[in-house]
């Protein structure tokens, strides 16, 4: 973003902000309550969202579920079929009868054993009948034997031989392949081998001619709920099952939009529910449909009478809030015209029939009023006796405090004591006199956010010359600084109050010498812009830091002293002004306690680039 596009938006946010500022308090209440209704309707609305989303999920569901079961029922037909040839391949009326076919030449033999294979097959009909199977059929070297005389009507040659040379092949395993294109049809065929003895002999081939409306009908009537459900059984690219209502075209459109298991699909200015999977165990496709029709109206009903409660709720929350807004801020626009007409008389007041009533009410209305009351008595009795008294005392007490904490005014004496303490050859008063008054200008009068190692090492100085004096040779300070690491910038007063907890936490304590030593190295370790890093230790012996110490004070765990306070000032600052990399560390090494931070190293040089 461009410096001026930034200083358009920040102008922008200024204008908007004095705006607002400046509106009337009733246009603020209004405007807090006008955001507050928005709020809530938006949060309604994706509520709302929400919880259509979950029920049309759980609709979806639901829907999905019960068509799936139907396709079970399908599947149950055609199992159903399967355990049937089972029991037809291994009849001994059926091996009896082909084995004879194949093994004899006596016509009246094989007229015997057509009427008993012609018998079995119509029993074994009769109980899958109900599950689409239209008529069985036994195919020998001699003879087609069919439950159904006129089943060329319905099966061409070339499909049923395909059937038996599928089934030839498979060995006695059932085989499902597509009956002729557009009968709505499966053939199963099985290879019926020779039992006894184990010969395996081909004997013929079973072939069930299986009407798939019937199939569907029941699948239908299974999911009651959905009497108006359609089914497409595809076979890989061929269809096999497409319903008469259904258009070769429309079908093909269904199959290619049924990209996802289930969803909506709008087809002829009509929505249906479509579930695509497959036949469980024979790997057919199929793609039920019901309409959605009724429940999209249902849901789109309902969610626009949801909304219109919705609006109509904002609307008498907006009506109403704006009846009680009125009604509480007149008062307030009563008491401005009070003080309105007070701030230009203060001998008048306003009357309003209202007054009563302030006297007694114990709300902030109430309060208020009743507090101007009480208030413009007390002035006009100032007005009226002490006020030229209280002005000139006023005016005195601050000329008085401007002089106390006037810095010139501090210097000033401390050079007078200096100058005194130099007359009388007094050296020790002299000397602390010209540190403490460094100090106070070091404090005092420098503004900048960073000031220079050397600069801060001067401040220390000072301040150990002033201890120094006091101590004597108990205290030894010592700086182990480079040359060119005093020219870093760090933040003012970071240092010296570290060497003043030394002080006060050990060579207050004890009465042996300590040691108190400043160090300062460069670093392995490197900024996020690729920026040399410095660490200041300051050590002192005597004291010793509690383990985790920061990190207590930080959590407020440990209550902090005046040290305390300052220790958590100092990692602060260094964290606001160079982030979250740098800081204050605390430990012990050999008997002797360290602070340590660790800041980017900056040059005036750099900074201003």
């Amino acid at each position: 973003m461009s410096y001026g596009s930034h200083g358009f938006i920040s102008f922008a946010a200024r204008s908007i902000r004095y705006r607002l500022n400046n509106l009337p308090l009733f246009q603020k209440i209004l405007f807090i309550v006008l955001n507050n209704v928005f709020l809530i309707m938006v949060l309604s609305l994706f509520g709302l969202r929400l919880y259509t989303g979950a029920y049309n999920e759980l609709l979806y569901k639901t829907t999905a579920g019960n068509l799936t079961h139907s396709a079970y029922t399908i599947s149950d037909s055609l199992k159903s079929i399967e355990n049937v040839s089972s029991t037809i391949l291994a009849a001994p009326e059926i091996q009896i009868s082909l084995s004879a076919i194949a093994e004899l030449n006596d016509r009246a033999a094989w007229t015997n054993a057509n009427r008993v294979i012609i018998n079995s097959l119509q029993t074994y009909h009769s109980s899958v009948k109900d599950n689409g199977a239209s008529f069985l059929m036994i195919q020998n070297e001699h003879f087609h034997n069919s439950t159904y005389t006129m089943w060329k009507s319905k099966l061409s040659e070339e499909r049923l031989q395909e059937a038996i040379e599928v089934a030839e092949q498979k060995k006695g395993a059932v085989v499902w392949i597509p009956a002729d294109p557009g009968s709505n049809a499966l053939l199963m065929s099985r290879e019926i081998r020779k039992v006894d003895n184990l010969s395996l002999k081909h004997l013929g081939t079973l072939v069930v001619y299986v009407d798939l409306n019937n199939i569907i009908r029941k699948a239908n009537a299974a999911a009651t709920q959905y009497s108006d459900s359609q089914y497409i059984l595809c076979s890989k690219d061929q269809k096999i099952y497409v319903p008469e209502e259904f258009s070769d075209s429309l079908a093909d459109k269904i199959i290619s939009s049924s990209s996802e298991k289930y969803q909506t699909l709008k087809l002829d200015s009509h929505t249906y529910f479509t579930v695509h999977n497959t036949i469980p165990g024979y790997g057919l496709e199929y793609y039920s449909l019901v309409s959605y029709d009724e429940i999209i109206h249902t849901l789109h009903t309902s969610a626009a009478f949801i909304l219109f409660i919705l609006f109509a709720g904002v609307v008498l929350i907006v009506f109403i809030s704006y009846c009680l807004i009125r009604s509480i801020l007149k008062h307030f626009k009563i008491l401005l015209k009070k003080m309105d007409k007070f701030s230009r008389d203060e001998a008048a007041l306003l009357s309003t029939k209202y007054d009563s009533e302030y006297a007694y009410r114990k709300d902030e209305i109430g309060r208020l009023h009743q507090g101007f009351e009480r208030m413009t008595a007390r002035i006009q009795n100032l007005v009226n006796t002490n006020y030229v008294n209280e002005i000139l005392a006023k005016e005195a007490q601050i000329k008085a405090l401007e002089s106390q904490i006037n810095p010139h005014f501090l210097y000033n004496t401390l050079e007078s004591i200096n100058w005194r303490a130099k007359a009388v050859n007094n050296r020790e008063i002299s000397l602390m006199t010209e540190s403490l008054g460094s100090l106070l200008r070091a404090t005092l009068s420098n503004k900048k956010s960073l000031v220079t190692l050397s600069y801060e090492l001067n401040l220390i100085l000072s301040y150990i010359t002033i201890q120094q004096i006091r101590f004597e040779e108990r205290l030894d300070y010592r700086e182990q600084v480079p040359d060119g690491l005093k020219n870093a910038l760090i933040p003012p007063l970071t240092l010296q109050p570290l060497v003043e907890n030394a002080i006060h936490y050990a060579l207050e304590e004890m009465t042996e010498t300590c040691y108190i030593t400043i160090l300062a190295a460069e670093t392995d370790k490197t900024g996020k812009n690729g920026e040399r890093c410095i660490r200041i230790s300051v050590t002192n012996s005597g004291s010793s830091f509690d383990e985790d110490l920061l990190e207590l004070l930080k959590q407020h765990k440990k209550q902090p002293s005046r040290s305390g306070i300052g220790l958590l000032n100092i990692d602060k600052r260094i964290k606001l002004l160079f982030g979250e990399d740098y800081g204050l560390s605390l430990f012990n090494q050999e008997d002797c306690a360290v602070a340590s931070i660790t800041i980017p190293y900056r040059t005036e040089e750099t900074v201003s680039c």
